[in-house]
This record gives structure tokens, sequence and C-alpha cells, in this order.
């Protein structure tokens, strides 16, 4: 089994029902045929997905199927497509995880920095990171870069393009970039650009934001591609953080899809994310404490030499919530802050110092 995967899937029972799913999943996935298929014996024995254990999971059971590494090549498309490709068309059918073997993860080199190298680039040790995002969408190029300024001024660590911000234009996205990387240039805060537009621009546009010194970006995976990502982190030396937009899709139906901390943790990390972005528990989005706590252990859990990266739970934050947030994630976490940062009395200056004061030290 070294040379084998393991992708587990909750399927609807009963049990016979659930093996026989198992088995429509085993052969979906890569022979693509019926059960009756006279399959030459080497196919059958060699490529055709096995079924393993089958055990309850409350209503539903939870299956495991094994497929060789070798079918998924070393790539995340591939992977996708193996463990997940036709049967994610199949109500009731989802991906709760997939155990790799070291042929196939070391195939990837993943995060550029992770959770140590991060630090080090950032220099700062021993407690939570201070995100927020810029918005809202609309504003002038002096509000943003007014408002990085200030929550850099704050204390704030990172400070983001919200996701929907986006240019019109390469050259709209070059002068608004430089002008708010001007405004926090003097501070210790690090500017997240927002890396989006035509796929032919992505590495353009990353290798300009990488020239004005800047050390990351922010990048939505669902919307630009998995492998997408992975091709730009394993070119250029950036920090990337990554946001869920349109990710939803996989994991908000929990009966279908995929398990939350396996799309926002693993695989996120397998295709080069140093950060993960994800709606924290309480907030505007439907995300259970254990799901945010499975997310951030799936980052730092061990994945063959991938470094651990770190959760950014976002969303509806508060300050009457920060104890809360030092309790789930602990020191590696960055706080991402941002309506109620922003909307602070005094600014997002006195924002940003309010949230670092409730940081354990």
């Amino acid at each position: 089994m070294s040379d084998r995967l393991i992708a587990v899937y909750e399927v609807p029972g009963p049990a016979a029902e659930a093996e026989k799913t198992a088995r429509a999943i085993a052969f979906e996935e890569t022979v693509e045929v019926p059960f009756d298929f006279p399959l030459p014996s080497r196919i059958r024995e060699e490529i055709v997905g096995r079924v393993g254990a089958l055990t309850p999971a409350g209503e539903k059971f939870r299956v495991e199927i094994s497929f060789p590494a070798a079918l998924a090549g070393g790539r995340v498309g591939a992977l996708l497509n193996l463990v997940f490709g036709n049967a994610s068309i199949w109500p009731g059918v989802r991906l709760v995880d997939i155990h790799f073997p070291e042929s196939f993860l070391s195939a990837f080199s993943g995060p550029n920095f992770g959770v140590a190298g991060f630090r080090g680039l950032l220099g700062v040790h021993g407690r939570p990171l201070l995100a927020t995002a810029l918005k809202p969408m609309g504003s002038t190029e002096a509000e943003l870069a007014g408002a990085a300024a200030a929550f850099a001024r704050g204390g704030g660590d990172i400070v983001k393009d919200d996701q929907n911000i986006v240019d019109p234009s390469f050259a709209a996205f070059r002068s608004r970039v430089s002008r708010i990387a001007e405004a926090v240039s003097q501070t210790k805060c690090l500017y997240f650009p927002h890396l989006s537009g035509p796929q032919e621009e992505l590495e353009d546009r990353l290798r300009f934001i990488l020239s004005l010194g800047l050390k990351g970006v922010l990048i939505c995976p669902a919307i630009v591609g998995l492998d997408a990502m992975r091709a730009l982190a394993s070119k250029r030396k950036a920090v990337f953080m990554a946001h869920p937009a349109f990710s939803g899709a996989f994991y908000a139906e929990r009966s279908h899809g995929i398990e939350h901390s396996l799309y926002l943790g693993t695989l996120m990390r397998l295709a080069g994310a140093d950060i993960t972005v994800f709606p924290n528990s309480g907030g505007r989005f439907a995300f259970t404490p254990g799901e945010c706590r499975a997310i951030a252990e799936r980052g730092r859990a061990p994945l063959g030499r991938l470094a651990p990266i770190f959760p950014a739970p976002g969303g509806g934050m508060t300050l009457d919530s920060t104890a809360a947030m030092a309790q789930d994630f602990g020191p590696d976490a960055i706080w991402l802050v941002g309506g109620r940062l922003l909307m602070h009395p005094g600014g997002p200056e006195a924002g940003a110092r309010a949230f670092r004061e409730k940081m354990p030290a």
C-alpha cells in the first residue's frame, strides 16, 4: 500500500447500499465502465480502485478506497479528478479525507514559507498576527491607502486587499497597488494585493508586486485554480494567502462535496498556500467551532515535508470574541478583522491598537 493513496468518503446507507456505492466510485474514478465490463485482469488488478474499510458514521457510512498514487501523477488536477471527478456529481457523496503516500507528496514543495518562515519574514514571534482587509469596493486609491497606513500605525501585521477589490486594467492595478504599498513602506506591516485578472496576466502581476518589495499576495484558488496557485508559488518566492471565495460550493452542503478542513486545510497547503483564510464560527457564515478548529489542525498536521501553515479565521470578529479566538487557535494564527476594526470610533489605527491589546503576549 506504500504507493497507493486512500480516499475516504461518506455515503448514504444502509451498509449494503454503501458498499455498492463504494464499488461504483472505485470503478467510476478509474476505468469508468460498468461492473460487468470485460476488463483485462491486468487493468482490474492494477488500475481499478480497491474498496477497503466500511464503518458507520451517524446516518451515513465512511468508506475507504485506495488508488494507485501514480494515477494522480503528482499533480493537483489529476488528484482531484482521480478521487472526486465524476463521483462529485453523485448526490450524497462527500470526500472527507485523503491519506497520501510519500511517493505522492514528494512531488510537491507546498508553502514557500509556512508558519516559521513567515514569522521570520515578519519578525514577529510568540503571538497571533493581526490582519485586516481594505474595503469597501468603490473606495478611492487615497482612501484605501489611508486606511492601510492607519492600520499599520496601530500595530497591524498584514493589510490585504478585500477579495472583491479588482481593477479594470493592469494600469489601474499598478497605480492602486503602488499607492497602497507606498503608504505602508515605512512600517513593519506587510501589504498583500489581490492577485486576480486574466490568467495570462497573473504571473506578470505577481512579478510587478514583488518588484515593489512586497512579500506576498491574496489569491482566490477556487476561482483562479488550485494548480494555478501551485504553479505561481513554485516560480516566485512569495507568501500566498488563500481566500475561500467561491469555494463554498465544495463544502457548504454537508451531505455532499468536500469536507471543510480537507479543502481549506490540506488541499490549500498542498497547492502552496502559506495562509488559509476561512469564516470563523459565530460570524455571518455557518461554520461550526469544530469545523474551524479542524481546518487549523489540518494546516499544522504532518504532511510529508510540507511546512505547516497559518489559519486565518475571520468574519464577524469583535473585541468580545478575541478570548475564544486565542483559545481555539493558539498563537500560530492570524486574526483577520475587517469591518469591526475599520469601524472603530477612533478609526483603523485605534481599531488595530484595540485588537492588539486583546492578544495574548
